[in-house]
C-alpha cells in the first residue's frame, strides 16, 4: 500500500463512526467524478457550439404548423 492510502487508513481508523457515513459519500462522489469526467468537455463543447447562435437571423415560423427535424448524422 503507498503512503497516501496507508495515512488514509490510519486516519479512518481514529474517525468516530458517525463520521465515516460522510467520508464515504465524499470517496462515492469522488468515484464518480472520475467516471464521468467526460460531462465537463461535452458542457464545454456544447457551451462553445452554441455561442455561435446570436449569428443567426431569427425565423418566423407559424404557430400550429408541425415542424420537421432532420437530424445530420456525420460519424
Amino acid at each position: 500500500m503507498n503512503t497516501i492510502k496507508s495515512e488514509i487508513v490510519q486516519r479512518l481508523e481514529i474517525i468516530p463512526d458517525d463520521k465515516l457515513r460522510e467520508v464515504l459519500s465524499f470517496l462515492n462522489y469522488l468515484v464518480w467524478q472520475t467516471e464521468n469526467s467526460r460531462t465537463q468537455e461535452d458542457t464545454d463543447w456544447l457551451e462553445s457550439d452554441l455561442s455561435s447562435l446570436d449569428n443567426y437571423e431569427p425565423y418566423e415560423w407559424q404557430e400550429g404548423l408541425p415542424v420537421k427535424f432532420i437530424a445530420e448524422t456525420s460519424w
